[in-house]
């Protein structure tokens, strides 16, 4: 008998706190938070097996502890940190396996994502797709590496958006996160970040409207991020306060 699908425990905690939120603080603070932290962690400023403080956190956002608490509880919800009883959140390094498995996961589950976003695509649609492409190229170029990276995750997002299939979307709304760690960690120094430009190639393929072509430029896109990978490097842990020294810089 098939499983049905569950939401995990910790999801269903997620989305109960989530849900409970004004309107209005579900976009700013809590996001603002999340956001700050997933930059540093993707532009390196924070390493894996960092332990992310409440207090600190409260201090350097000048937030409260309950901020930061939601905004941990959606970087473990995205695999991003580990949140233990008594001993709080910290980052996660995914092993060379893991990295392997979770690009293999995305290569297959992204062949069908641009085959029937390839379908249901517009002319509108694909210049909101070109829009957020542009947002993800001007980060990259302001040296704001971090941003760049979740901008580019975000295109993947959109791309399933676009084939209005919630199963794949969710699938993706799990690997995409997961996979923007494993590039932070894993990508080797000597590649520049540029996925971008492959972006506007899946884009200009996608408009010609042939899904077999679209799906061999997303393959090859999705190959070229794993051929950048050295599953066997290693980085020294960073600080908090360090990583976020323009913070206090910008409120000073």
């Amino acid at each position: 008998m098939a499983r049905k699908n569950q939401v995990p425990m910790q999801g269903r905690i997620l989305d109960s706190v989530v849900s409970s939120l004004p309107a209005e603080q579900k976009g700013t603070q809590d996001q603002r938070l999340y956001n700050e932290v997933l930059d540093a962690i993707l532009d390196r400023r924070l390493s894996p097996g960092i332990k992310l403080k409440e207090d600190e956190l409260a201090d350097i956002f000048s937030v409260s502890r309950t901020v930061v608490r939601r905004a941990l509880l959606r970087l473990s919800h995205d695999h991003i940190v580990d949140i233990q009883p008594n001993r709080g959140a910290t980052i996660i390094r995914p092993d060379a396996h893991k990295a392997r498995e979770i690009l293999r996961a995305r290569r297959l589950i992204e062949g069908a994502v641009v085959q029937e976003a390839t379908v249901a695509a517009t002319p509108e649609s694909l210049d909101a797709l070109r829009r957020c492409v542009e947002d993800e190229r001007d980060q990259v170029r302001r040296q704001h590496k971090g941003t760049g990276l979740r901008l580019s995750g975000d295109f993947h997002i959109r791309l399933a958006s676009l084939a209005q299939n919630d199963t794949l979307m969710g699938y993706l709304k799990e690997l995409v996160p997961q996979t923007s760690l494993i590039i932070a960690i894993y990508q080797t120094p000597h590649h520049t970040q540029c996925s971008h430009q492959e972006h506007f190639d899946i884009i200009d393929v996608m408009a010609t409207g042939v899904t077999r072509q679209a799906r061999a430029v997303m393959d090859k896109h999705l190959q070229n991020i794993e051929d950048k990978l050295d599953l066997s490097g290693k980085r020294s842990p960073g600080d908090l306060y360090a990583a976020f020294a323009h913070v206090k810089a910008v409120e000073n």
